[in-house]
């Protein structure tokens, strides 16, 4: 801007309640004011005298507060108010400053225009809270939270239990000459029989336990859940799984089944289906074979019940709820380029190089779940995350690391002195072998203790 007979460069300050210069550019007028610097220390400045001063073709008279401490020269909102200047924030980040001229028209300078031989460049000053408005719009990221609201069917805090449709009902084989077996039901203190009592009912209302009159019957026991005062009912069904034909295993090593995420992972989705085994059917033939005894804890009445769904506790329902969901998943379009499904039990991973292939990818797999009947714990949803939990793992990029939660598994399994707590001992100690060396060495041994001989084990 041209004060007086010279050009002067000022930076707008639309905060600024007075314009400011540096250089005493005029004489002061005798009237001061106090200004309150960065500092926090107030002091008083002098108004110069009148200069004429001229921009882009609009000529005013003004008064300058004199400041030689300010860094920079001002244009505050006195004279923009007398330049009637307007100030607009174009797309790519550039501003422009609208001046009107005599006769109501409007003059516009462009700094980002070469060809404008008045054009005024333009630096703005503005609270910082407010800078945000100043930054160019870009697209919106995806919200992998809008999966929660957009297929609310498939959600289990938010629905009834689910129901595979596609999967008939689970016939159960006995052995050649298998007998019923009746055990009795054992004591079950009174405040773990109420809290039991809560949850056979919302079973028995959701139609996944009924009452029945059955030859067979198999203990409940209760189990405090970790962390609560709450008991939950396990079903000791070890007479059964003795008595009944047994499959073979088809569940996947978790070792190897992670082996299988591609080198170029960046996103993970993992989905844990909740009450897995209640979504399949078991055939009225094999319904008794499951029954148990139940006291009501307010009547003291004795009813024998059983499931219509496959129960936790049968050695089996591993085996036949992996191949139902599997079966189920054959419809799920996974290119292997872009995505890659990988499935234990009922648990589920979505692994993919980026962020908009791993939402697309998961929104159709919970539309396939929610359509065969499937429902999805949201509260252990990980969606489109970079950082997962599957399996015990830490899944990060390529990375795998183990789990606090795993290492405090193993770490708590006491001193085995059977065969089969020596399998326990290797089973779990064989899940965290990446991380131990000479692993194949070390547990040869053990291996060799669990077959023939004593069944003691020695320290050794």
């Amino acid at each position: 801007m041209r004060v007086g007979n010279k050009d002067e460069v000022f930076m707008v300050d639309t905060g600024a309640e007075y314009s400011v210069v540096t250089k005493q550019i005029a004489p002061p007028m005798g009237n001061e004011v106090d200004i309150m610097g960065a500092m926090g220390v107030s002091a008083k400045y002098p108004f110069l005298a009148s200069r004429k001063c001229s921009v882009g073709g609009h000529n005013v008279e003004h008064e300058f507060l004199y400041m030689p401490e300010c860094p920079i020269q001002l244009l505050g909102r006195d004279i923009l108010c007398k330049l009637q200047a307007q100030i607009t924030f174009l797309p790519g980040g550039h501003a422009q400053l609208d001046l009107p001229e005599s006769g109501g028209s409007v003059r516009q300078h462009n700094p980002a225009s070469p060809h404008n031989p008045q054009s005024v460049k333009i630096a703005v000053v503005m609270p910082r809270e407010e800078e945000w408005r100043t930054a160019p719009t870009l697209p919106a990221a995806p919200d992998p939270h809008a999966l929660l609201l957009e297929i609310p069917g498939v959600w289990a805090e938010e629905n009834p239990p689910g129901l595979a449709i596609n999967i008939p009902p689970v016939y159960v084989e006995l052995k050649p000459g298998a007998t019923p077996v009746a055990l009795r039901q054992y004591h079950i203190p009174q405040k773990a029989k109420q809290n039991i009592q809560i949850h056979l009912q919302r079973l028995k209302d959701s139609g996944i336990l009924k009452f029945c009159v059955s030859p067979w019957n198999t203990p409940l026991l209760p189990v405090l859940k970790e962390g609560t005062q709450e008991y939950r009912p396990v079903q000791d069904l070890r007479a059964v799984n003795e008595a009944t034909v047994t499959l073979h295993p088809v569940v996947p090593n978790p070792y190897n089944l992670l082996a299988l995420i591609p080198g170029d992972t960046q996103y993970y989705t993992v989905l844990d289906l909740k009450d897995a085994f209640f979504c399949i059917r078991l055939a009225p033939a094999s319904q008794p074979l499951f029954a148990f005894q139940w006291e009501e804890s307010t009547t003291g009445a004795r009813h024998q019940m059983t499931w219509t769904r496959l129960p936790q506790g049968f050695k089996n329902s591993p085996t036949i709820f992996g191949c139902a969901l599997s079966q189920d998943l054959l419809a799920f379009n996974a290119q292997p380029d872009k995505v890659v499904l990988l499935q234990y039990v009922d648990d589920l991973l979505l692994a993919s190089p980026t962020e908009k292939d791993c939402l697309s990818a998961t929104k159709a797999l919970l539309h396939l779940l929610s359509q065969a009947g499937y429902r999805v714990s949201k509260k252990k949803a990980q969606i489109c995350k970079q950082s997962v939990k599957y399996l015990g793992f830490q899944l990060t990029g390529t990375k795998r690391a183990l789990g606090a939660e795993r290492k405090e598994a193993v770490c708590r399994i006491p001193q085995p002195k059977t065969r089969r707590q020596v399998r326990e001992f290797l089973g779990a100690a064989g899940f965290c072998r990446l991380w131990i060396p000479n692993f194949a060495d070390i547990a040869k041994p053990l291996h060799q203790a669990t077959k023939g001989g004593p069944s003691g084990i020695g320290r050794n």
